[in-house]
């Protein structure tokens, strides 16, 4: 019997925190969850002494990593951008396919279905439990990103593909892997939007509003068609503007206005500066925030010069710049790291919400419903993923006081400790 105990730790569960406390798990799931020690330790253990342990993240917004990009139909590049998140303590991920033309889309999710369903040490024939090296987050499907999106709020994609929703793009497509997909982003003041939005909601699948330059009145008509979800808050979206006389508001202050919306949330502390961080935090509760990485294939690399999308982009420790190096070209995130970027962004911060400070300890409840169970719930997979339940995935993190990942358990599967 494959079982693990993760013990003499701070145990964040969806509603509170143990302040010490373990997890055991068997065979790919939560077994048990108490306070203080286990009467026994059950298989490999983790000593998680001074250290924090968290539902494992699910990040379902991210485009590659450790130079591997997710854009490309190969196995093999999807198999090192996910050990490359896993890293920072991705356990289930939801790869990003940027704008490109149906058949290109189409041999990327053929290479996601292949991964969908494969267990943590990636080998589809064998169990979901078990030390492997080759360990790695969870396929959950695809997050199709464009190319409905408007010209004007592109933001990096690809400029020559963009357009209004076509179904004879759209609809072939949704006949052969909308099983796989979870997420597809799209403009919403586009022509055909709202018909798209429907077909989309009919198939269980989430519609997220982004690369929009969209009034109030499309995002209500929207959301009344069942968009759920926005695309990277404030980022390649409208905000507050004038149409002739008439004071509208953008997708970015309709995101914030609206219960129905959850909005992504990339904390690098770029695409988000603190303050506006902080006004999305104090606007939003963490069940409608999902924190993403937004990630490109540079995540995990050294600073320099890297290929994405078919452009030369510079990388920072940062962020990714364009070539302008004026604008930004995607993040450069580990979960791990954006959950540290927003503990550090709202430490000290005494707003009306007092939640989100970490360092008074609950707000690690709501870090964790931000990187695990809101993006778990947006994707439908809440009742196995996101938070740490007997039953559940044996999906954990645990980090020490400062936000440094220090051991992951993927099904059961660990790494680190």
């Amino acid at each position: 019997m494959n079982e693990l105990t993760v013990h003499s730790g701070r145990i964040v569960l969806a509603e509170r925190e143990i302040p010490r406390g373990y997890v055991v798990t068997r065979e790919g799931r939560i077994a048990e969850v108490g306070e203080g020690e286990p009467a026994r330790i059950a298989g490999d253990e983790i000593d998680a002494a001074g250290m924090v342990v968290l539902p494992g993240f699910v990040d379902i917004h991210c485009h590659g990593g450790g130079g591997q990009s997710f854009q490309e139909a190969s196995t093999e590049a999807y198999e090192g951008a996910l050990r490359a998140h896993l890293k920072g303590g991705t356990t289930s991920i939801v790869p990003a396919i940027a704008a490109c033309g149906r058949g290109e889309r189409e041999a990327i999710l053929e290479v996601v279905r292949e991964m969908v369903g494969r267990g943590p040490d990636g080998d589809p024939e064998r169990p979901p439990f078990g030390p492997s090296e080759r360990l790695s987050p969870e396929v959950l499907g695809a997050h199709v990103e464009g190319p409905y999106f408007s010209q004007k709020e592109r933001g990096a994609q690809p400029e020559g593909l963009i357009g209004p929703p076509n179904s004879e793009d759209y609809l072939p497509t949704l006949e052969a892997y909308g099983d796989i997909i979870r997420v597809w982003a799209m403009a919403p003041e586009l022509p055909g939007a709202v018909e798209f939005t429907q077909e989309l909601t009919r198939r269980g699948i989430v519609t997220a509003l982004g690369h929009s330059d969209a009034s109030e009145e499309h995002v209500e008509a929207a959301v009344e068609a069942g968009a759920s979800l926005v695309t990277h808050v404030y980022c390649a979206q409208s905000t507050f503007h004038r149409v002739d006389a008439d004071k509208k508001l953008g997708l970015a202050e309709m995101a914030l206005l609206l219960d129905e919306l959850t909005v992504e949330v990339i904390a690098d502390g770029k695409h988000l500066p603190p303050r506006l961080l902080q006004l999305v935090l104090k606007n939003k509760r963490p069940e409608r925030v999902a924190l993403i990485t937004d990630a490109m294939p540079a995540a995990g690399m050294p600073p320099g010069e890297y290929e994405f999308l078919g452009d030369t982009v510079w990388v920072t420790d940062e962020v990714a710049y364009r070539a302008d190096r004026q604008r930004y070209a995607g993040s450069v995130l580990t979960m791990g790291k954006a959950i540290r970027n927003t503990a550090t962004a709202c430490a000290g911060w005494k707003p009306a919400v007092q939640w989100v400070t970490c360092a008074e300890g609950e707000g690690w409840v709501a870090v964790a419903e931000m990187a695990s169970l809101t993006p778990a719930r947006v994707v439908g997979v809440d009742d196995r993923k996101g938070s740490i339940e007997v039953g559940k995935d044996a999906d954990l993190v645990v980090m020490d006081e400062a936000g440094e990942v220090r051991a992951v358990v993927s099904g059961g599967v660990t790494t680190g400790g």
